[in-house]
């Protein structure tokens, strides 16, 4: 296909102010690097930054470094959004908050949470730049159901393409290796023209396939000589169930499989290795924060975060002090170079962690974040006060062979609570239904329910599975009306 000549050229003047393109093909650690090209860069130009650290030149980045980093790029995103934002000007001058009490990392706390409804019912509160500037909308309805609108320039767009082409290649993707993105064309907006435009600028090989139908996948897969794959989670992992029965998938020597936008369970991760014979890689990204902000290495301990651009923080959700290390809480976000819409402590209602390097894959200064539990606003109760969340049972169902997706419906019964699951099943609904009785009974949480009369005799329908893509369900569905939710 003939590129136009006046679009080349604009890919031409993108390329030229990336910063992935500068970084060797055979870098080990190219993530890595990137940050530390922006830590250097930063100290180059910004003579605060410079005071902060106390030094004018690094010979190595240290971890500490990069901490100073954050906190001075969170102090110069807070006056920026001082002089720019409707909502954080009027918010900071309440408290009269400003970036010189932000001195070491606790002082975040002072800092209040920006909540999502927040920016839902005032997106332009937000906007730090005039209409003329802003290259990209998107919106997004996230797990709350609220419509979110963020607006992102030319500058935030070009460093989610550093940060896209960074996290690729350190999934050892080459030059010549073509990336194959699969997400199903049902979204608002198609994140897969936002990847392919991205690989393109950055020069990386992509091509796009959103169709359902399994022999076209691999067909495509095939005749593209795909070396790596990135798409939605379930998507891929419906596409491996239906696809190992009738492809040798081993055979299309995949190098990698980065399962986005939804959360992985070990479960699904087993059964997209197996079939595949290659590494299952977690993704995770916020619209909010720019899409790409963590990606899991081979050592599988955790994702790795964009710490040039997002600073992370894992806090207690109830009183909000940070956690420790691999303790876990919600994730509060904070993006340091955006520009169109930067958002503050910005609460993601994500549990999981923080993990402090080094990491066994080789990084040494870049902070991780564990694999996403599931939200807390989806998590709730049976029993005595279980806590129950999908992740939970993404274990234990789809740790079933043949299982492509379910759905668990929560009522009452009296004083009982009573969990019914409509499981779709490739194979013998026989045995399908009775392996995954078996594997739920397994969970602790269930198990002592049962075992103290609080819940009744779990309720377990097959359904025959469909060919194509079927989004995926609502993972809870809980008509307890009065149940007490309190976390």
């Amino acid at each position: 296909m003939t590129v136009d000549p006046l679009r080349r050229l604009k890919i031409m003047v993108a390329r030229s102010k990336l910063s992935s393109t500068k970084l060797d093909w055979d870098e080990e650690h190219p993530l890595e690097r990137l940050i530390e090209m922006k830590v250097r860069r930063e100290l180059k130009d910004d003579g605060g930054f410079r005071r902060s650290l106390g030094r004018s030149r690094l010979t190595d980045v240290t971890r500490a470094d990069l901490v100073e980093y954050q906190l001075h790029k969170f102090r110069k995103q807070m006056r920026y959004v001082q002089e720019n934002s409707i909502f954080y000007r009027k918010r900071f001058q309440e408290l009269n908050l400003g970036p010189s009490d932000i001195r070491e990392f606790e002082d975040l706390c002072k800092v209040p949470i920006t909540e999502p409804n927040e920016l839902a019912e005032e997106p332009f509160h937000f906007l730090c730049v005039s209409q003329s500037k802003v290259m990209r909308a998107f919106s997004t309805s996230g797990t709350s159901g609220q419509r979110k609108r963020l607006f992102y320039t030319q500058e935030d767009v070009l460093n989610i393409v550093d940060s896209i082409a960074a996290a690729l290649r350190n999934t050892q993707m080459d030059r010549e290796d073509v990336l194959h993105i699969m997400f199903p064309a049902v979204t608002a907006w198609d994140p897969s023209l936002m990847l392919d435009g991205a690989c393109k600028v950055a020069g990386l090989r992509s091509q796009v396939c959103s169709e359902a139908d399994v022999d076209r996948q691999v067909k495509v897969m095939t005749e593209g000589k795909v070396k790596v794959i990135i798409g939605l989670t379930s998507f891929i992992y419906r596409i491996t169930v239906l696809a190992r029965q009738r492809h040798d998938l081993k055979g299309l020597g995949m190098k990698a499989i980065i399962c986005s936008s939804e959360p992985l369970s070990e479960a699904m991760r087993r059964e997209i290795e197996a079939s595949w014979g290659c590494k299952a890689l977690s993704q995770y990204g916020m619209t909010e924060m720019g899409l790409a902000t963590a990606i899991e290495c081979f050592a599988q301990d955790g994702l790795h975060i964009d710490e040039g651009n997002y600073l992370l923080e894992c806090v207690d959700p109830k009183v909000g002090g940070h956690k420790g290390d691999r303790e876990q809480g919600e994730l509060i976000w904070t993006s340091l170079n955006m520009r169109g819409t930067p958002l503050l402590r910005y609460r993601s209602y994500d549990l999981s962690c923080i993990i402090h390097p080094p990491c066994g894959c080789g990084f040494s200064i870049i902070g991780k974040m564990g694999k996403p539990l599931g939200r807390n606003i989806i998590e709730t109760k049976i029993g005595y006060g279980e806590r129950i969340y999908p992740l939970l049972f993404d274990e234990a169902v789809l740790a079933v062979p043949g299982v492509l997706g379910y759905q668990m419906v929560i009522d009452r019964v009296g004083f009982r609570d009573k969990l019914s699951f409509t499981v779709e099943y490739l194979g013998d609904p026989g045995e399908g239904k009775r392996q995954v009785g078996e594997s739920l009974q397994k969970l602790d949480e269930v198990r002592s329910s049962l075992d103290n009369d609080l819940l009744e005799p779990l309720v377990i329908e097959m359904v025959p599975a469909k060919e194509g893509f079927v989004p995926k369900q609502i993972a809870f569905i809980d008509n307890r009306k009065l149940f007490d939710s309190t976390k």
